[in-house]
């Protein structure tokens, strides 16, 4: 069910699905104790960080329990969630400082010492900080010092400080397609991995949230975890199967100079902007080239004979296409409002797409004051001059942007008040339009009757 390490690599903890915990020795691979007392699976553990001779296990009972190590004692039960408890970490402060989160959406942090010696009545005067992610919590993950916690549930990821009460930093809102069933960071908390059932996952530098690098994967990903060295992550696949991806380099964790490489140089490996170093020829590289086995890109010899082959015709994938496949919701909104070349069917046959995908409203929601004005002006192109059906897109759109996005809310620039003030005109002259119209009809049908 769950697994958790001690920090000196010496003892381990295994939750298993009858409700108890397993104390196992790395070294002989021996079960030292079991830790029992939930009444279903444990489905969460870790080891306290300040004290290694106390561990905390969580279940689908929602019950956090606290335990001495050496004597498999149980020390305190606390109601923490109520439903299943998906995310257990240690929080700054000693080891009587945790952080939990469940199926209920809740991601709580925890201070042990101030219910005193009580149970889990005091629970609700333990929590230090109660958020809600929204959705069902999977996976959680703290950043060092235990003020940031990340939190995976649904398709967002979101971003919280804990120590200021809970406060969101950063949402991702489209970051899979499907459930993110795992999230976690590397050791030197520069780089954060997500991976879901989508079957993808997707590396991000940790400091702003940037998108570095994505990955397919052959099937729903149930898991993932780095390795201690930053170098590498295995992922777990919902069909008992694993992959682990590496990041090579060919002077290993040397520079040219003899120097370490540090964290940030490390970055490029998964996408980042630096430069991937060239791979050494293979061996037969000059048979394929210069030899006898020269291919079709080879030049061709004086006493050569040139037979140009059919080749058949390959669509180029436009990159409206690439952000649409790639689930990069956001920047195929920004590529259709700031490209000049598109016209106006293409960019509501894109609008259309979203809206059948479910994401037209998450991402109108989420955009900031400078796209939102980009919309808000290409929308106002469109304003009447599409057929019935295109209308209807347009009119989907304008609802869901004054509906839903914070920054008309009220228009929070003077260029937004301006945007939505010449799109009231606009709406204005059409509706006196529609009133000549009107009675054009009844002068006509009146005609047509006598």
């Amino acid at each position: 069910q769950c697994v958790a390490w001690r920090s000196d690599g010496k003892l381990m903890l295994a939750g298993e699905a009858g409700g108890s915990c397993a104390v196992v020795e790395t070294e002989n691979r021996q079960v030292l104790r079991r830790f029992r007392g939930h009444g279903d699976a444990v489905t969460c553990c870790s080891f306290a960080a300040a004290d290694r001779s106390k561990a905390a296990t969580g279940g689908r009972d929602g019950k956090l329990r606290i335990w001495d190590v050496a004597t498999s004692e149980l020390v305190r039960t606390v109601d923490a969630h109520s439903d299943c408890m998906k995310v257990l970490t240690p929080g700054p402060g000693g080891p009587d400082v945790w952080i939990t989160a469940g199926y209920d959406g809740k991601v709580r942090f925890w201070d042990l010492r101030l219910g005193g010696g009580e149970e889990s009545a005091a629970a609700a005067s333990m929590a230090v900080a109660t958020v809600d992610h929204g959705s069902p919590v999977e996976s959680g993950a703290a950043f060092p010092g235990g003020a940031l916690f990340a939190s995976a549930g649904g398709t967002e990821v979101k971003l919280w400080d804990l120590a200021s009460g809970g406060r969101i930093v950063q949402t991702l809102g489209d970051a899979h397609s499907k459930v993110v069933t795992s999230v976690c960071l590397d050791a030197s908390a520069t780089v954060l991995l997500t991976a879901s059932f989508d079957g993808f996952a997707k590396v991000y530098r940790a400091a702003g949230l940037e998108h570095l690098w994505t990955y397919k994967l052959p099937g729903p990903a149930t898991c993932a975890a780095w390795r201690p060295d930053g170098k590498a992550f295995a992922v777990g696949l919902d069909d008992g199967q694993w992959q682990m991806r590496q990041w090579k380099s060919p002077a290993g964790d040397k520079g040219e100079d003899g120097t370490a490489v540090q964290a940030e140089d490390r970055l490029s490996g998964w996408g980042g902007p630096s430069a991937t170093p060239k791979a050494a020829p293979k061996r037969g590289a000059y048979n394929k080239t210069d030899g006898h086995m020269r291919g079709m890109d080879a030049a061709p010899a004086s006493d050569d004979e040139v037979v140009e082959p059919e080749r058949p015709f390959k669509k180029r994938e436009s990159q409206l296409d690439f952000f649409l496949r790639k689930f990069e919701y956001r920047k195929a909104l920004e590529y259709i409002v700031t490209t000049q070349s598109f016209s106006q069917q293409v960019g509501l046959a894109a609008i259309e797409e979203l809206l059948q995908r479910g994401a037209l409203e998450t991402t109108l929601t989420e955009i900031g004051e400078t796209l939102c004005l980009s919309v808000l002006r290409w929308l106002m192109k469109v304003f009447g001059g599409t057929d019935t059906l295109q209308q209807q897109l347009f009119m989907e759109a304008l609802h869901t942007l004054l509906d839903c996005n914070k920054c008309l809310q009220p228009p929070s620039t003077a260029e937004l008040l301006e945007a939505v003030e010449r799109l009231e005109n606009k709406v204005t002259q059409e509706l006196k339009i529609q009133e000549v119209l009107m009675e054009t009809g009844g002068m006509l049908k009146a005609v047509t009757t006598l």
